[in-house]
């Protein structure tokens, strides 16, 4: 039991990003205590204070993980409890609440302070800034705008890098498999993403067939991506070009 303890204590940690910066979390623990002590209010007292804290106490208990996994047949996805608990309306909520009846000062020193306590999202890797209301790749938008039916579904062959980002943006276009081929550690076999993405040089005989399985109406592909034959020498035309990704269109479905 102590061990799913610390598993938990590990869990909550990286959740709020407390090896980086724990500021943030340190302030929601702040509100949190200060609701706590002074928010009368049983209504409001119930959801910003007694909902949190019995999240939290069933989130460090190990008889409660043991069940959620058991259920959810997941531990992966235990972190998600912690979506609960509203950190930014807590925060907020208990700052402004703090100030009193100097909100308009409040609410300007509680912007400062979370800016403070908090970092620049574009400094991050992962975060990019938006290219379009979608906030989704323009090329991946644009792909498939291109290719998209008037009416019905098809299939689309793509790359990985936008195996995220198609199905976001429409669902008429379907995919011979999804993220799951991206999580290593899921251990996914699919054939045709050993043949797309495995495969140093793609094997075009065997791939076009493969393709032609599902059916895929469609395949993308980056320029430089190395093929024994080219794909128009087996039943496929180049149907447009977006960026880095080339489009084929396979013309036997035309037929």
């Amino acid at each position: 039991m102590w061990g799913i303890f610390l598993e938990s204590v590990v869990i909550f940690k990286n959740f709020m990003g407390w090896h980086e910066n724990h500021l943030l979390a340190g302030l929601y623990v702040f509100a949190l205590l200060y609701l706590w002590l002074t928010e009368k209010d049983k209504t409001k007292r119930a959801i910003f204070v007694y909902a949190p804290m019995i999240l939290l106490l069933l989130f460090f208990c190990p008889l409660f993980r043991k069940v959620f996994v058991r259920i959810m047949e997941d531990s992966e996805t235990y972190y998600r409890l912690l979506w609960l608990l509203q950190m930014s309306i807590v925060s907020a909520y208990g700052l402004i609440r703090l100030m009193g009846k100097h909100r308009r000062i409040g609410l300007a020193v509680a912007c400062l302070v979370i800016a403070v306590c908090g970092d620049y999202v574009y400094d991050s890797e992962h975060i990019s800034r938006a290219e379009n209301a979608y906030h989704l790749p323009q090329e991946a938008v644009d792909i498939v705008d291109l290719i998209a039916p008037e009416e019905g579904r098809i299939t689309v062959l793509v790359p990985a890098d936008l195996i995220y980002y198609v199905r976001q943006y429409s669902t008429d276009i379907e995919l011979p498999y999804g993220r799951e081929m991206l999580i290593d550690r899921w251990d996914y076999y699919h054939a045709m993403y050993e043949a797309m993405e495995k495969a140093e040089v793609i094997d075009t005989p065997v791939f076009a067939e493969l393709a032609r399985t599902y059916p895929c109406a469609y395949v993308v592909l980056k320029e430089d991506r190395e093929m024994k034959e080219p794909l128009t020498d087996h039943g496929y035309s180049v149907y447009g070009q977006v960026g880095e990704f080339v489009i084929y269109q396979d013309m036997t479905l035309q037929e």
